[in-house]
């Protein structure tokens, strides 16, 4: 829903109220000023934006990197030297 900067100062505890069903745009003179947004969406969505970021910030080994790898050769390759008596 968008709504002039001018209605807004009208009466925002109205659209303040309506965000929590519907984001509500502010517009001045037809330009978007900003976004009134449910504040439960509104975390929800952090939380996920943090979770994305924590994810892409941790560094993963080389050999994840190779197409070739599988990670059960590592067990099996364990298991092989239990059985030799190896380990």
């Amino acid at each position: 829903m968008n709504i002039s900067l001018s209605t807004l100062k009208e009466n925002p505890a109205k659209y303040f109220e309506l965000a929590k069903t519907a984001d509500v745009i502010v517009t001045r003179r037809g330009e978007r000023l900003g976004r009134i947004v449910c504040e439960e969406k509104a975390t929800r969505a952090d939380k996920q934006r943090a979770i994305e970021a924590l994810i892409g910030s941790v560094p993963f080994p080389s050999e994840y990197d190779d197409p070739n790898y599988d990670p059960n050769y590592d067990l099996l390759r364990e298991s092989a030297y239990k059985d030799r008596g190896l380990l």
